[in-house]
């Protein structure tokens, strides 16, 4: 086996050339130096001499191989540097004097990151081959890296969402066990006790009555809230005229309580979406529009219409909930889908995290929603979903 250094400049890079013939060697040493390129350069003649200069030195920044080796070839090196992970995969350059594409396919398949023939011409554009190959390997090494970075990003997201859901689970089943129990107390005791009571104590009872039941439903909108931003986006055709009845159906407590009414303008559409999602969008709105709302009749319209995105990007639906309710004033109008935010905390019931789920929908299936509203007239919420 021969080994010998080729120095180029002191500042150099390091090339193993595994090459048997004395004449090529010479030939590439001399074009590296005309060309004044920072390499230092190694030759090895053979396939057990390269493998031992590898198991002796750090790896070098390239490897050019031969594929015609007196022991092998240079496919086979390639696939034991491959599998070399522990000092780092190294770059390699398939160099042959017979060439053809069959081979030259071979080698870019096996993993090399050129091919280069033997010509003079070929062997004399070899610093710039070098050059463009490794800037392209530095390239992929760099966006491969980066994809195994995301995967793994993602596997500690996947498994950091599965511990939120069971976080959120045992907290709510660990929050609602005790609720149950003052909820339950308390009616006992208003059942048992309510006739010997004086009014101040029935009073104060039935306050921590309706605690409890805020608090239940507090727990129901965060375990919502949360189950948005984790569950993956399912879709499937939804008739929304059909969605409309069942969350009419839903209301009917709030409805006849009020003496409301909800309508649809015209035919809503169908079309694929998160059901579950949307069926919370109109929950949440239509249910606003009757509960914050002091008219006689308090009436709720839903309508829709189809119009292009814009750009390019196809067409959306465009939703309007509108309400003939208390209205909100303009300077909260940017501040009403904040998390937890009640404008009326006092006079009306709610948890303040209505809208905010509302926004947290609409902006995963890639939507927006907005408000106009007039103090004392009522409130339209317009959102769009994509077709």
């Amino acid at each position: 086996m021969k080994c010998e250094s080729i120095m180029v400049d002191s500042r150099a890079r390091t090339i193993l050339l595994v090459e048997d013939e004395e004449t090529d060697v010479e030939l590439i040493r001399r074009i590296f130096e005309d060309n004044s390129v920072d390499w230092e350069l190694f030759n090895a003649s053979s396939l057990n001499g390269a493998l031992k200069w590898l198991d002796e030195n750090e790896s070098p920044s390239l490897i050019i191989a031969d594929y015609f080796l007196p022991d092998g070839s240079g496919l086979d090196l390639l696939k034991e540097v491959t599998g070399r992970e522990k000092k780092g995969i190294t770059p390699l350059i398939i160099m042959t004097g017979h060439g053809s594409e069959q081979l030259a396919a071979r080698s870019l398949k096996s993993g090399a990151i050129d091919y280069v023939v033997k010509s003079v011409r070929e062997l004399r554009n070899l610093p710039w081959t070098v050059k463009r190959a490794l800037l392209e390997w530095e390239h992929a090494t760099r966006l491969k890296r980066a994809e195994e970075e995301t995967k793994n990003y993602m596997k500690e997201l996947e498994r950091a969402n599965r511990d939120l859901a069971e976080f959120a689970h045992t907290v709510s089943h660990d929050l609602k066990a005790p609720l149950r129990a003052i909820q339950a107390f308390t009616t006992l005791i208003l059942e048992d006790y309510g006739d010997t009571l004086d009014e101040r104590v029935r009073e104060y009872i039935e306050k921590v009555g309706d605690a409890g039941e805020r608090m239940n439903t507090l727990i129901k909108d965060i375990l919502t809230l949360s189950r948005v931003g984790r569950e993956s986006i399912e879709v499937e055709p939804v008739n929304v005229n059909e969605l409309l009845e069942e969350v009419k159906a839903d209301l009917t407590a709030l409805i006849e309580e009020r003496g409301g009414e909800v309508v649809a303008a015209d035919a809503l559409p169908t079309f694929s979406t998160q059901r579950v999602w949307m069926k919370e969008l109109f929950l949440n709105l239509v249910g606003n529009g009757l509960k914050f709302n002091r008219s006689g009749k308090p009436t709720v319209e839903v309508s829709c219409e189809e119009r292009e995105r814009g750009k390019g990007n196809g067409k959306e639906y465009l939703f309007k909930i509108n309400d003939n309710g208390i209205g909100i004033e303009e300077k909260y109008q940017s501040r009403i889908f904040n998390l937890s935010e009640r404008l009326h905390p006092q006079e009306y019931e709610g948890t303040g995290f209505g809208l905010s789920i509302c926004k947290k929908i609409v902006d995963k299936l890639d939507g927006n929603i907005r408000v106009e509203s007039t103090p004392g007239e009522g409130s339209t919420f317009f959102f769009t979903i994509p077709e």
